[in-house]
């Protein structure tokens, strides 16, 4: 589903270039569940955001589905994104002044789904994530536990290839946090695609694979 190829990030830093990714090799099969971890400033979220098409390499490849992306225009990148990728961030990235049900729908009008058909998937997958009765509640009525399923079922309502996730249990309980990596353990028994970056050891053994990273380098693959 995904190759990585020589993958390389740096960044501006005053009159210095900091490389961040140096040279990453990894490939995701479909239906595969693979956690990234490492201390802070591993680059984690960083390949992250190159594998999910959210930031430029600075060089190498990456193949999604087979499609060298790197040779998408951005206007093509933009439509990839929308369509074959699902998102989940640490911080939920919800519209404040859009009710739960108004923000998962809202991506599926984008991508050209009647209004019916938009509400009638939303609603599915509230439902799917536990949140059947909070459908027409504002994020700041709802917990952060809560916000995150809102967030998950926006991410996968149009059925992505691939979801991504960057730390989504970073700002949640316990408890809130096991719900959350149980949605992602069913998604993953039905075959979907995760790509997770996590710092917790306890949930990254939900994951098939566990990609260790040190100083932009990837330093171990561990099967769970």
């Amino acid at each position: 589903m995904i190759e990585v190829k020589n993958l390389k990030k740096s960044f501006k830093d005053g009159e210095n270039r900091v490389a961040v990714l140096k040279g990453i090799d990894l490939s995701v099969k479909n239906g595969e569940f693979v956690a990234i971890m490492g201390r802070s400033g591993a680059g984690k979220s960083t390949l992250l955001y190159q594998m999910s098409l959210l930031d430029e390499p600075t060089s190498g490849e990456i193949l999604i589905d087979e499609k060298n992306t790197i040779k998408f225009s951005i206007n093509e990148k933009t439509l990839f994104r929308l369509s074959k990728l699902g998102y989940v961030f640490q911080d939920y990235a919800l519209l404040p002044e859009m009710t739960a049900l108004e923000n998962v729908a809202l991506p599926l009008l984008m991508q050209d789904f009647s209004e019916k058909k938009a509400y009638e998937k939303a609603t599915e997958h509230l439902i799917l994530v536990g949140l059947g009765e909070r459908l027409n509640n504002l994020p700041s009525q709802l917990s952060g536990g809560e916000q995150q399923r809102v967030s998950i079922a926006r991410a996968i309502a149009h059925e992505p290839k691939i979801l991504f996730a960057d730390e989504p249990t970073a700002n949640l309980d316990n408890e809130s946090s096991r719900i959350i990596m149980n949605i992602f353990k069913e998604l993953h028994a039905e075959g979907q695609t995760i790509i997770m970056v996590t710092h917790e050891l306890e949930y990254s053994k939900f994951a098939q694979r566990i990609v260790h990273l040190d100083d932009g380098k990837i330093v171990s693959i561990e099967n769970n």
